[in-house]
């Protein structure tokens, strides 16, 4: 077992410590905060690189706090429970800028302040618990097939948290929504849930269906959507990712003659989106397709005053569709991100087209874990 005392300067993008062993390599310790010295026990070597485990803590941080969960250290959810938010915000803000500007991707001077969650605790309105060998349900362990039982969760609604613990099944989904309550979700159901944006207004989507976890963070990318948009004077949004049509109905409600079409591969979310649009007064100038993002976009090329807005998956856009998003060679485009390294990868691909970043800012959709929301903007 090999030993080593080191020094931690900096952390890497989802949360582990960044110092460096005797002989010069970088060394990842998840668990340890910039500032603090610690003795680590080797766990993996590369050609360049070390990941450890944190032993003892020889010097500790001024920013250092008690995680107030007690499955903190067993459950690999929350890579920042252990600083606080200041820390968190910072070294997530680093991560992005690190990202892009490391690529020569943007200059710093494109960055806007970070946007810090409200609330750093109990903002999850939903929940996704996994089967355990012994009917317990709870969260994946590090080797993602320990289930480790969860009384309680830090980062959950608390009428999410009256539902625990669970038991049994393969997969448990637990939503909250204030309309309709905290509630298991049965894979059998075609339970509708309606989910309210402030600012935004009311949607209906699918038991089982995608929507943001943490509202108030949503509400606020929502705005920074439509001042986007109408800083660009566009009158004609293309939204890929589409979903439940959140962004492109909104912004249709507050944009006086914005014309929107929505792709999303999920059939049933279209049905959604087209529903809630009629909801909110909008139906005629929102168009809802259900389709694969990367089908033909040939027909949306070279239209004056379009804005591309795409919202994708954590893998980001697909290589093949990315090319046919180009290629409609839209004046303006908004890149929603919840994946930084991906992120990055895709914007390699429109600099090169001839686009360049006007702006980005972080947004703390998901405190204490190791992902965040990004929202970039990108003129050709």
């Amino acid at each position: 077992m090999k030993i080593e005392k080191i020094s931690f300067f900096a952390l890497a993008y989802g949360g582990a410590a960044i110092g460096r062993i005797a002989d010069g390599r970088i060394c990842f310790v998840p668990g340890a905060l910039p500032g603090e010295t610690a003795i680590v026990r080797i766990v993996a070597e590369k050609k360049r690189f070390v990941s450890g485990e944190l032993q003892e803590l020889t010097v500790r941080s001024a920013n250092r706090i008690d995680a107030p969960c007690a499955l903190y250290g067993r459950c690999p959810g929350c890579s920042y429970m252990h600083c606080t938010y200041e820390t968190e915000i910072k070294w997530k803000d680093q991560q992005l800028r690190d990202f892009l500007v490391r690529n020569k991707l943007a200059d710093e001077a494109v960055f806007l302040p970070p946007f810090p969650a409200p609330e750093r605790f109990f903002y999850r309105n939903k929940l996704t618990l996994h089967g355990g060998d012994g009917g317990e349900a709870g969260y994946y362990a590090l080797d993602n097939e320990t289930v480790i039982p969860v009384p309680h969760c830090q980062l959950a609604q608390e009428p999410l948290n009256a539902l625990l613990p669970q038991r049994g099944g393969e997969k448990i989904l637990l939503r909250f929504t204030e309309k309709d309550g905290a509630r298991k979700i049965s894979g059998a159901s075609n339970e509708v849930l309606h989910e309210s944006v402030p600012g935004a207004g009311e949607f209906e989507v699918g038991g089982e269906g995608f929507f943001q976890v943490n509202l108030p963070v949503a509400s606020e990318l929502v705005k920074m959507v439509e001042s986007a948009v109408t800083a660009a004077g566009g009158r004609e949004v293309l939204e890929l990712y589409c979903g439940v049509g959140v962004f492109s109905i909104a912004l249709a409600g507050k944009i006086s003659g914005l014309r929107c079409t929505g792709i999303e591969l999920n059939k049933k979310a279209i049905e959604f989106a087209k529903l809630n649009a009629q909801k909110h007064g909008v139906a005629q100038r929102c168009r809802f397709f259900a389709q694969d993002a990367g089908k033909d976009l040939s027909k949306f090329r070279n239209r004056r005053d379009l804005i591309m807005l795409l919202d994708p998956p954590r893998g980001g856009v697909e290589k093949a569709t990315l090319q046919k998003v180009i290629a409609v060679n839209a004046s303006t485009v908004i890149y929603i991100s919840c994946a930084a390294d991906t992120l990055a990868r895709d914007l390699k691909e429109f600099v090169a087209a001839g686009y360049m970043v006007d702006s980005v800012r972080m947004l703390d959709m998901f405190p204490c874990t190791a992902h965040f929301e990004s929202l970039t903007v990108l003129k050709k």
